[in-house]
């Protein structure tokens, strides 16, 4: 774009078709106020003044850097741009010119401006629109209306005054500063040609701008509702211009009533959008009432569900929000209440409620006036730890059917035998019955001998050689809940000798026969299922370990210590707690309801390390993980089938995306075969499980073909363990996507393996456990209901008849050798009869926070050395 240049060149250079109208484009714009005639007018009296100036300039004296002849030509020139601009001038103003039409209707907005280039929109005072480019600068400054363009007289004065100092000066052609209504603003236009234009001020009636149009725009979405389209367009004008007019005011709106809507379906969401409100602008109109409203209902949420802790958090975002608001008042009188009423029942109750009731009132309120004073006298009287498990026991007894029951009778009753370690044999183990152990008859006879001086926990008696023939015995009834079938077809008759002794006479040699004396021992009097009637008590278990059974719930468990005085645990009472799910536990122990954490979530292992207030410790053998197979569904018989549920699985992403949130290592490890890695029956030279989907897909459909084309549905039952839940999902789609329909169904980890070890029927089912003793615990990791009596038909259950030969192989080995040359071919073998869909195996950890003192950074159970732990009280309170 150029101008013509009234100290120009000698000779005038040839007008472009886009330059030579951009030129005169202001004298166009001029032609709606003046009449007819005066653009030619100002064109060529400009042209007078300045020949007149040359000429006088030329009778005085010749410019510096002009020779005669260049100012001649000049002269030449100046005539010839005032024919030029008088011919344009009036072209411009004639009904026919280009831009002299009539007001020029603008073109429809773009249906989404969104997705349009930004314009903006030009209407000058003939009416004409046009759509340019973005102006600058934006928005363009007001025009003063007191100052008005200069009349012809005026010009002409200026002009004069300009000829008086141009002999003072080198360049006898000064420009003269325009006025505000004579500035121009450059333009490019949409379409046509030509787009770049120069535009007086005064020649624009109105502006309308692109930031403007979308504010418009959204006001119409937030009208309709549509905040988020609303918001969209916000967005963008604050992406284009943070400060531009208006735009704070909508957003504030939009938050307003888009907040307002949300608190009546999601009022989480409302109360954020609220709270961005009250941090842009806290007294926004009504705003302090919609937000005590909102916080209300989320405190009301939070107390009915007991997530006291969130809703004090709620209560002082209120309180900081709406000061002295009656919601708030009322909220904090809620927490007072019912803080105070259990502090006063607390003051009522007995020891061993005492603890409960003051810890629920410090859960509840923990600055309430005396709790603290109130609940450390009464923990210092019943020191009591509290547990965050996976599962509580469905059934306390001496025969555990799961692993909550198996963690609770290391409690309730002494084993036989702790270990197979060597001290545990020779009977110096503390903590078991046994004293004495030795083989008779070349394996086929055992001689016990059984401690002294233990009560059972009724008072009735002491421990005896009855109640160990007894236990002995049961496991080999199928009419008792702790039968066992390889026991049963082992023992052939067990005999109390004296009070201190027992002999035991097996129907054949067995390799560790030791082994089958891990396990509980119940009262000889009690019923089969190791509960005992007493007059006023009711029906209860009896047991001869450190604690006895207070009371379960269905997510509680309640232990008290039977000893008293020097010689009773630091720790009198345990409370065993069922949380929702595994994240609810973990936030229970970083806040302090627990003191323990049975299993820590492989991926809030970084954060315990972090927290200084919290212990880290493990178990020493790693859980194996797999899917059980029920042979009796006849679709698993199939191997190929089996074959293909195998390769759909993409064990290494679900172990370090799902489980781990890390890569794996030499521990945690995808699983080649039924037992642990590195164990001394694992198989070194079996080939990785694969991932092939697409084989797996066409092995599906080989096997329908086998079936006779109906479709494969399966359900797949899980624990809610952290790892099961995590991948469970993930595994069902997996078998969807190569054509097998699976239908997840959840259960209690108690009900599930308690189920399994019966013989229950099922399809595929998610098992995790930590064989200590993998010889003997072959047989019920492959088949879970391997041990169960006959009627249950669980043999059946063994998907591959060549795993279950080798097992029954194994349980009759004679010793130790020949039964790891067993187990390495079962490990081989089950790489491709699959028994069970191998997974991964992973090392377990639990925590514990610091004010328990005791557990051992690696552990065989949870409660390893318990009779030597010491907890303290710890009073949690609220941040100021």
């Amino acid at each position: 774009m150029s101008e013509i240049d009234d100290d120009g060149p000698d000779e005038l250079p040839a007008p472009s078709p886009r330059r030579g109208v951009p030129a005169f484009f202001g004298v166009r714009e001029l032609a709606p106020a003046l009449p007819r005639g005066a653009c030619s007018a100002i064109l060529s009296g400009c042209a007078r003044s300045k020949l007149r100036g040359l000429k006088a300039g030329a009778s005085s004296r010749t410019p510096k850097g002009f020779a005669p002849g260049q100012i001649a030509r000049r002269v030449r020139a100046l005539g010839l741009i005032s024919g030029i601009a008088l011919t344009l001038a009036t072209s411009f103003a004639s009904p026919t010119g280009t831009l002299a039409q009539a007001p020029t209707p603008p073109r429809p907005k773009p249906a989404d401006l969104l997705k349009s280039a930004p314009f903006d929109r030009i209407t000058l005072i003939d009416g004409s629109v046009y759509d340019v480019e973005p102006v600058s600068p934006r928005p363009l400054p007001p025009l003063d209306p007191k100052k008005k363009s200069r009349s012809l007289a005026e010009l002409d004065e200026a002009a004069r005054k300009a000829e008086e100092g141009r002999s003072r000066r080198n360049d006898p052609f000064v420009r003269k500063a325009p006025d505000e209504a004579d500035q121009f603003v450059i333009v490019h236009m949409i379409e046509g040609e030509p787009r770049d234009f120069k535009v007086k001020r005064s020649s624009i009636k109105d502006v309308e701008y692109f930031d403007d149009m979308l504010l418009a725009e959204g006001d119409r979405y937030l009208k309709e509702g549509d905040y988020t389209r609303a918001f969209e367009r916000y967005l963008l004008v604050r992406f284009r211009d943070p400060n531009w007019r208006g735009l704070d005011d909508r957003v504030n709106r939009l938050l307003f009533e888009e907040g307002s809507a949300a608190l009546a379906e999601d009022n989480a969401r409302g109360l954020r959008l609220l709270s961005d409100l009250a941090a842009r602008k806290p007294d926004y109109p009504g705003l302090a009432d919609q937000l005590a409203n909102s916080y209300a209902r989320r405190i009301d949420r939070a107390f009915e569900a007991g997530d006291f802790l969130v809703g004090r958090r709620l209560l002082r975002e209120l309180e900081r929000a709406a000061p002295g608001h009656t919601e708030a008042r009322s909220a904090r009188a809620r927490f007072l209440n019912r803080s105070k009423a259990l502090l006063d029942r607390a003051a009522k109750a007995p020891p061993s409620d005492r603890v409960d009731l003051l810890a629920e009132a410090a859960r509840t309120w923990p600055e309430s006036d005396g709790l603290e004073s109130a609940y450390r006298a009464a923990f210092e009287a019943e020191p009591t730890l509290t547990v965050a498990v996976a599962d509580v026991a469905g059934g306390v007894g001496p025969f555990p059917t799961s692993p909550a029951s198996g963690r609770v009778a290391r409690l309730l009753y002494l084993f036989l035998l702790a270990s197979d370690d060597e001290p545990s044999i020779r009977g110096e183990a503390p903590g078991q019955l046994l004293t004495g152990f030795e083989l008779l008859e070349l394996g086929k006879g055992l001689k016990i001998g059984i401690r002294g001086g233990v009560t059972w926990s009724d008072g009735s008696r002491a421990v005896s050689s009855i109640d160990v023939a007894r236990s002995l015995a049961d496991r080999a009834s199928p009419a008792s809940p702790g039968y066992n079938a390889r026991w049963a077809d082992l023992l052939d008759r067990v005999e109390a000798t004296d009070e201190a002794h027992v002999e035991v006479r097996l129907t054949r040699s067995s390799m560790k026969p030791e082994d089958w004396l891990i396990a509980p021992v119940g009262p000889a009097h009690a019923a089969a299922d190791g509960w005992v009637s007493s007059v006023g008590q009711g029906r209860r278990p009896v047991g001869d370990g450190p604690y006895r059974w207070e009371s379960s719930a269905d997510s509680v468990t309640l232990l008290h210590s039977v000893a008293t005085g020097p010689d009773a645990p630091k720790v009198r009472r345990i409370r065993e707690i069922r949380y929702p799910n595994p994240v609810s536990a973990f936030e229970a122990l970083q806040r302090g309801d627990v003191s323990l954490l049975e299993h820590v979530p492989p991926d809030r292992l970084a954060e315990v390390a972090k927290d200084a207030g919290l212990r880290l410790g493990r178990f020493s053998t790693p859980s194996v993980h797999r899917i059980a197979l029920d042979g009796r569904t006849p679709a698993l018989r199939n191997r190929k089938l089996r074959r293909a549920l195998s390769m759909a699985i993409d064990r290494k992403m679900l172990l370090e995306d799902q489980v781990l949130h890390h890569p794996a290592d030499e521990v945690n490890a995808v699983s080649d075969g039924p037992f642990a890695k590195g164990s001394f029956v694992d198989a070194a030279d079996v080939e990785p499980l694969e991932y092939r989907p697409l084989l797996a897909k066409g092995l599906v459909a080989a096997a329908r073909k086998e079936m006779g084309g109906s479709p494969i549905r399966l359900t797949l039952e899980y624990p809610p363990s952290p790892e099961a839940l995590a991948v469970c999902p993930k595994i069902a789609e997996s078998f969807r996507l190569i054509g097998v329909e699976v239908q997840l169904v959840g259960r209690p980890e108690s009900e599930l393996e308690a189920g399994l070890l019966a013989g229950r029927r099922f399809d595929l089912a998610y098992r995790a456990s930590r064989p200590k003793r993998p010889l003997l615990d072959a047989g019920p990791l492959l088949v879970p209901g391997y041990d169960a009596p006959t009627s249950a038909d669980a043999l059946a259950s063994a998907a591959s008849p060549r795993i279950l030969q080798l097992l029954i192989q194994l349980d009759r080995a004679p010793e130790t050798t020949s039964a790891r040359t067993i187990a390495l071919q079962v490990d081989r073998e089950s790489r491709d009869e699959l028994p069970v869909l191998p997974l991964w195996q992973v090392e377990d950890h639990f925590a514990w926070r610091a004010n328990l003192r005791g557990p051992a950074e690696a552990v065989d159970h949870l409660y390893q050395g318990i009779t030597t732990w010491e907890v303290e009280p710890w009073f949690a309170k609220d941040p100021q």
